[in-house]
């Protein structure tokens, strides 16, 4: 069984569009879970659309998700934005490359995206993400586009294997640096880059120094380590 995992926080905007991207054969036999922290209708729309929705108190991103897999009951997990970035469509890809794969990302192709009547502050985002990519996946020696990618499936098992301990956005670099500890296979999926709903103000993680930071550090921590074993 699958579980789809959607983690929200104020996402009216965006999560009726990314449950109805996820297809109709594959939501049939599937339990798909909105783990929500929202004082707005996400919770009401997720609910109408005939998804499961499972209320948090305690907000934080990798609270949210090791929450909801607790409760699930799949034996493969498919995490997912719930801002519309995500494309459901490729669910069925991610399944396929996971076939010979511990873990799986979802990639945003930012080489193939096209701005209409772009405006500064999209242009900054789309340049700042791009290089951001390049440089984690530099730092993680990992050849991906987007090592911080949301949208990613692996394996029950190998997530329990993992013993994820992060409350934040940081548990997409906890899970990569784990995942490279126990020499998983990782692969990528490249995904189009969709415009997230809510207007162009860039996403909640961007918009976040802190978390920056706490992410370079444990990169950083994970590559002194990895140093000192070659010596």
């Amino acid at each position: 069984m699958l579980s789809i995992i959607i983690s929200t926080l104020n996402e009216e905007e965006g999560i009726a569009k990314t449950i109805c991207m996820i297809p109709e054969e594959i939501r049939k036999t599937s339990e798909v879970i909105v783990v929500d922290v929202s004082d707005d209708f996400t919770p009401i729309i997720a609910q109408a659309l005939g998804v499961t929705v499972l209320k948090e108190v305690r907000k934080g991103k990798g609270w949210q998700m090791r929450q909801a897999v607790k409760q699930s009951k799949g034996d493969i997990l498919i995490f997912m934005d719930g801002d519309g970035t995500d494309p459901g469509q490729y669910i069925p890809k991610l399944l396929k490359k996971l076939e010979k794969a511990n873990l799986v990302l979802g990639c945003r192709n930012r080489g193939k995206l096209k701005i209409k009547n772009p405006k500064m502050d999209q242009i900054i985002q789309f340049y700042g993400s791009k290089i951001a990519g390049q440089y984690l996946s530099y730092m993680f020696n990992l050849d991906v586009a987007d090592p911080l990618a949301g949208f990613r499936a692996i394996r029950l098992k190998d997530w329990e294997a993992l013993d994820l301990e992060s409350n934040g956005f940081e548990i997409e670099t906890e899970m990569n640096i784990k995942a490279m500890q126990k020499n998983f296979i990782i692969k990528e999926v490249l995904i189009p880059n969709l415009k997230r709903c809510g207007g162009v103000q860039g996403s909640k993680f961007a918009k976040s120094p802190k978390m920056w930071v706490k992410i370079y550090k444990m990169i950083s921590s994970y590559n002194k380590e990895r140093k000192l074993k070659k010596t």
